[in-house]
């Protein structure tokens, strides 16, 4: 069976039977990229652009670049793919950028806008749970028990859709209550569908979801995310990002600094301190962690 979902995928890496190592899946736009899709001229201009258009989120290919290095002595090369619902006629111009920005990756997966609108439904276009949950189910098919680390932002209801996938994963919800969620969350039958049989497809034996990481890029209020901890993670731009993953020992002490220099030196550096307070007073890093890093304490820490 293909995938149902009109998907362009690509994956470049092959894994041995049972590889149950760590996987990290970052959304592009507004995540890693600075885009503008909220009105359907942006949308527009998305195919157009060119990679010197494409804006890094500052101190973001820092994080980028140390998740794919790994926390040890020894280069990693930890598996990295990017889901954008984006088209994949810009997959030229992503793949420059990250080459201009030095981000290594194995695949990306983009929402087939043509296929979309040819299988007439153009709602597809702006509906992002149901995209979200069947890419990252087809993108497991090739290392079902893998142990993933998802990044998304609060633009696209990632935190709904990827705290739906980590629990049908996890297999807390049964057939008809999966069902009826998905349902409530608008998804389509078809797309329901399509959901089941990618995840049928995986087997009994599935990896896990270990954390979701949501960038707020609308600044949305972090209690409304409460209802998903401790799995969901709302963080403020790439500072806090960074300081989360070296908590949980996925970025080494470099890659923190890098990406703390990187905003520090950005048009919005000035509130950095304000993020590193309000991320030890949130617990995104423990005092002790974040005194390894031989950075000068923000004021009332």
């Amino acid at each position: 069976m293909g995938i149902c979902y009109p998907l362009s995928q690509d994956d470049q890496r092959s894994y041995p039977e049972g590889f149950n190592g760590r996987v990290f899946i970052w959304d592009i736009d507004k995540t890693y990229l600075s885009t503008h899709f909220s009105s359907l001229k942006g949308m527009a201009r998305i195919p157009i652009e060119f990679a010197i258009d494409k804006q890094a989120i500052p101190g973001m290919p820092e994080v980028l670049r140390g998740l794919r290095r790994g926390p040890g002595p020894e280069y990693a090369a930890a598996p990295l793919y990017f889901i954008s619902a984006s088209p994949p006629q810009i997959r030229k111009v992503v793949e420059r950028k990250m080459l201009l920005d030095g981000v290594e990756y194995d695949g990306i997966t983009f929402k087939d806008w043509v296929k979309t609108i040819l299988k007439l439904r153009p709602g597809r276009l702006r509906e992002q749970i149901g995209f979200k949950m069947c890419a990252l189910l087809a993108t497991r098919q090739n290392r079902p028990q893998s142990k993933e680390y998802l990044f998304g932002d609060d633009v696209e209801s990632d935190a709904e859709a990827f705290h739906l996938y980590a629990r049908l994963l996890s297999g807390r919800l049964s057939a008809g209550e999966a069902e009826a969620e998905m349902k409530s969350t608008g998804i389509k039958p078809d797309d329901r569908e399509c959901i089941h049989n990618l995840l049928d497809r995986l087997g009994d034996v599935k990896g896990t979801v270990e954390k979701i990481f949501i960038h707020l890029e609308h600044q949305t209020p972090v209690d409304q995310f409460s209802h998903l901890a401790p799995l969901v993670v709302p963080v403020k731009g790439s500072v806090q990002i960074a300081l989360a993953c070296y908590q949980l020992n996925l970025l080494d002490l470099q890659a923190v600094r890098q990406a703390l220099t990187a905003r520090a030196s950005s048009p919005a550096g000035a509130d950095i301190q304000k993020l590193i307070q309000d991320a030890l007073e949130r617990g995104l890093i423990s005092k002790k962690k974040y005194a390894e890093l031989e950075i000068v304490e923000p004021a009332g820490g």
